[in-house]
């Protein structure tokens, strides 16, 4: 196979020229004769450095980054880039418009210049929305501005809660124990997103032997049996604190289906979701807009 490569190589940073919808995702593979001329543009640029290493210039600042790094780059602030030129890097830049912040202008003012190291969970959830944008972009459809959009949108929504999420001091790169430790501070607020432990461990970068077991250390449950007890104690709250109908708060609590939900909640409580909701006060509101 020789030197052959399946992707071209760029001497220049990459022209971004954003489409109608306002996300555009770039692949830049540097040559080692790649420079880049200062730039400053109206969007925000969310870089992951896929290979290689170098140095991230943003206004008066410079910073170091190496494979599997995440930089934020907010609208109007001059930037370039600046090759280790022992280790050629390879990016994936998204750019994403401001105008797709006009709900909330507020956010816009809450992106920082900030550089995200390696980081277990974190850069896997950012490479499979990256994967997925790059799918769409290639393969348009009817949809793809929709998905674009969506996907761009949380993938800036992943950047901003790990601004307000600083890093365990004792984490390092590797250490699959710290990884488990925070997933599983965070996972009463994420438990209706879990699927399945294959998914779950996949994306903390962690072998699903090495999670089955340090999980169970660190809880004294499996990981089905974790889950579900936070589901049922969810569940627990709503049928106390609201009147929403038992079917919308089994769809809220993940639940495929309304069996399950009742087998696992007599399961763990002793008795059923209705018999519960009688033991307790009467619900002030709902808790939502349903009809």
């Amino acid at each position: 196979m020789g030197s052959h490569l399946d992707y071209q190589l760029t001497d220049r940073a990459l022209p971004e020229n954003l489409p109608p919808w306002g996300v555009l995702v770039l692949e830049s593979h540097h040559s080692p004769k790649f420079a880049m001329n200062w730039r400053t543009h109206e969007f925000v640029k969310i870089i992951y450095v896929w290979k290689g290493r170098g140095e991230f210039h943003i206004g008066d600042e410079i910073h170091n980054f190496d494979a599997n790094d995440v930089i934020i780059v907010p609208p109007r602030t001059r930037n370039r880039i600046v090759d280790d030129t022992s280790a050629v890097p390879s990016l994936y830049i998204c750019c994403i418009s401001t105008e797709l912040f006009s709900f909330e202008p507020n956010l816009l003012q809450s992106l920082n210049v900030r550089l995200h190291h390696h980081r277990h969970g974190f850069t896997h959830r950012i490479t499979s929305l990256l994967r997925g944008l790059i799918h769409s972009q290639h393969k348009p459809v009817a949809t793809t501005s929709i998905t674009m959009v969506a996907d761009a949108l949380r993938l800036l929504q992943l950047v901003l809660e790990l601004e307000t999420k600083p890093q365990a001091k004792h984490q390092s790169n590797g250490n699959e124990r710290a990884v488990l430790q925070r997933y599983i501070s965070e996972l009463p607020d994420h438990f209706f997103e879990e699927s399945s432990i294959e998914s779950t461990s996949q994306r903390l970068g962690i072998p699903r032997r090495t999670f089955t077991q340090l999980f169970h250390e660190l809880t004294g449950e499996t990981w089905l049996a974790h889950t579900r007890r936070l589901a049922v104690e969810h569940a627990q709250v709503r049928l106390s604190q609201t009147d929403l109908p038992i079917t919308s708060i089994a769809f809220e609590c993940g639940f495929r289906d309304l069996s399950t939900f009742y087998r696992q909640f007599k399961k763990l409580s002793g008795m059923s979701p209705g018999e519960y909701r009688s033991t307790q006060s009467r619900p002030l509101n709902d808790g939502s807009n349903h009809s």
